[in-house]
C-alpha cells in the first residue's frame, strides 16, 4: 500500500539528503531497491508514490506541481523497466498533498494517475497538519513550528473531491485532529498505509492511537503494518509486527488490516526485514502469531484490494 522508487531526491542533492538521514537520523539508510524485486517477492500490486512536501521538492527546479510531476514520470519509467504495468501491478499516488491548492488541482492528479493521495506527509500544509514534523523525525535538537489546526476547508473539500473520484485518501501521517476531521468528512474507505498501535508504543506518534483506528475501521477503511525501526521507535522484529497485528484485528477486525512497507522511503527497518524480498516473513510471523491462512491473506493482500477497487 506504499512504497517509492529509487532516485526521488535528484542527484547530486540525493548524497546530501542521505547524508543528512545519517547525521540526524543517527544511522544509514537502507540500500535502494528497484522495482525488479517486487516478482521475487511475490508482490503482485503495489501503490508507488511520489513525495510532495518541501523536504524532497524543495530539490527539484520549479514548483512542488512540476516537482511531484517529474517524479510521477520517473516512477512510470522505473515500473515500465522492470515489467510493472501502471494501473494493474502498480498504482500512483503522492506522499505529501502540499501541491493541491484546489479540487481542480485534485481531479489533474486523478487524470493523471494518481489513485492514492497522503493528504499531509512530514510538515503541515494547506490541508492539514501532520503528526511528526520532519524536524522531530530525525532529531530533538531542531525547533519546530507548526499551525497544528486540523483539517482545513480546503482539505476538507479534496477529501471529499478524492473519493468522489474514486480516489484513495491515506492518513498516515496526519496528526489526530486531521485525522479524525478528515474521517468526519469521508463517505468511503479512508487507511493510514504505514503505522502501528500507539497502545503499544505510546512515545511515536506516528503510530495511531485506539480511536484513530476505530475511526477508519468506521469508514471501511485499513490500517497498514509498517516494517519501520530506527532510532529506538517503530517495532523491534517480526515477532513484534505480528503483535501490532493481533491488537489491531482485536481492537477493529482483521479486515481492516493491510500491509505497507515504504519501500525506498524508510531510515530503518524492523530485524528480520532487510527489504522488500522479505515480504513473505510478515505473512510467516502472522501464521505464528496464531492467524489463519484466511487472515494472512486478507492482510496481505485482498483487504487493499478491496478499497482500492482492485
Amino acid at each position: 500500500m506504499h512504497v517509492h522508487g529509487t532516485g526521488f531526491v535528484p542527484q547530486p542533492f540525493a548524497v546530501v539528503y542521505r547524508a543528512g538521514y545519517r547525521v540526524l537520523g543517527g544511522g544509514a539508510m537502507p540500500p535502494a531497491e528497484s522495482f525488479d524485486v517486487l516478482q521475487d517477492a511475490g508482490v503482485d500490486t503495489v501503490v508507488a508514490k511520489a513525495v510532495g512536501d518541501p523536504t524532497v521538492t524543495r530539490w527539484y527546479r520549479g514548483s512542488a506541481w512540476d516537482a511531484v510531476e517529474t517524479q510521477l514520470s520517473r516512477l512510470e519509467a522505473q515500473l515500465a523497466a522492470s515489467g510493472v504495468e501502471v494501473g494493474r501491478g502498480a498504482l500512483l499516488g503522492v506522499e505529501g498533498g502540499d501541491a493541491l491548492a484546489s479540487t481542480e488541482h485534485v481531479e489533474r492528479w486523478h487524470a493523471r494517475g494518481v489513485r492514492v493521495v497522503t493528504i499531509v506527509h512530514l510538515s503541515d500544509n494547506r490541508l492539514g497538519s501532520t503528526c511528526l514534523p520532519w524536524q522531530k523525525f530525525v532529531t530533538r535538537w531542531v525547533p519546530v513550528r507548526g499551525r497544528g489546526a486540523g483539517l482545513t476547508r480546503l482539505g476538507r473539500s479534496v477529501v471529499r473531491r478524492m473519493q468522489e473520484l474514486g480516489m484513495l485518501v491515506d492518513l498516515a501521517h496526519c496528526d489526530r485532529l486531521t485525522l479524525l476531521d478528515a474521517v468526519d468528512a469521508a463517505q468511503a474507505p479512508v487507511a493510514s498505509t504505514h503505522t502501528g498501535a500507539r497502545a503499544l508504543q505510546p512515545g511515536f506518534p506516528r503510530f495511531v492511537a485506539d480511536d484513530e483506528m476505530r475511526a477508519i475501521a468506521s469508514t471501511g477503511g485499513v490500517v497498514g503494518l509498517w516494517p519501520y525501526r530506527s532510532r529506538g521507535r517503530g517495532v523491534r522484529d517480526m515477532h513484534e509486527l505480528a503483535a501490532h497485528a493481533r491488537y489491531i484485528a482485536d481492537l477493529v477486525g482483521v479486515e481492516h488490516l493491510c500491509i505497507g512497507t515504504d519501500m525506498n522511503g524508510v531510515p530503518g527497518t524492523a530485524d528480520g526485514y532487510r527489504g522488500e524480498r522479505d515480504i513473505q516473513r510478515i505473512g510467516a510471523a502472522l501464521r505464528d502469531g496464531g492467524f489463519t491462512a484466511e487472515e494472512v491473506a486478507a492482510v496481505m493482500g485482498a483487504n487493499a484490494a478491496r478499497v482500492l477497487g482492485l
